[in-house]
């Protein structure tokens, strides 16, 4: 499979695809006639999963693509998932809630079907956090820092083995539980890990090892720009 993991894949207008550091033909350059499977983030909210998966799709129309057909997992249609997958080209992992993102993931068995997918998977915020063998789920609701349940490495689908922070340009200067997100939370976190912080515009495509865009590399307690608008390094990098 190839993989293209994302910030937010709409433009700041929200109207269509982000044309930022060449991310529209970079996914041309691998499907164009799209039978997309659009797995959401919690399957407890269907309306939601509905809207935001429709203004992706229209996204694409307009971006270019012709969308031959969408289909979006709804919970009651995960006894389909191997035919799902397999009549699909291109599967989106949808934003939101990465803890709850991960435990559909596992109570669907996702990472097991996805071993024999051929086409592309474009992980969209926390989708693209849960496509790691170790998933780094930075806190981001009030009382999840303090919180001595909430677990910050889970076991991801392991289809990339890096891990990336969405929206890092918004974050950055967060603050949750009286705690700043990066410099109290995020940092400490980091000793022995290396995390990829990528801003909206930006994406790092795994099967070719780079990135494209405003990328950020945290590791043991430090923050290095590793690449910029415009730009494109190699994921490998000495970093």
């Amino acid at each position: 499979m190839n993989v293209i993991l994302t910030s937010d894949i709409m433009s700041p207008d929200k109207r269509q695809l982000n044309s930022q550091n060449g991310f529209i033909d970079k996914i041309h350059e691998y499907v164009d006639n799209i039978n997309c499977l659009y797995v959401p983030s919690d399957p407890h909210a269907p309306f939601l999963t509905h809207t935001i998966s429709s203004h992706h799709r229209r996204a694409f129309k307009k971006s270019g693509f012709t969308v031959k057909h969408w289909k979006i997992l709804y919970p009651y249609k995960k006894r389909k998932l191997q035919q799902l997958i397999s009549q699909s080209n291109l599967i989106i992992l949808a934003g939101g809630h990465v803890p709850t993102q991960n435990k559909f993931f596992h109570d669907i068995h996702l990472k097991q079907y996805l071993q024999d997918f051929q086409g592309l998977i474009i992980g969209i915020s926390a989708g693209s956090m849960n496509s790691a063998k170790e998933v780094y789920a930075q806190p981001e609701n009030f009382g999840e820092v303090k919180s001595s349940h909430y677990r910050r490495f889970l076991e991801g689908l392991g289809i990339v083995d890096i891990s990336v922070l969405p929206h890092y340009k918004e974050i950055k200067h967060q603050r949750i539980d009286n705690q700043r997100i990066m410099e109290d939370v995020t940092l400490p976190d980091s000793y022995g890990k290396k995390f990829y912080a990528i801003e909206d515009g930006a994406y790092i495509v795994a099967t070719e090892n780079k990135i494209y865009g405003n990328c950020y590399v945290i590791k043991d307690g430090k923050i290095k720009k590793v690449c910029n608008t415009g730009q494109s390094v190699n994921l490998r990098g000495d970093f």
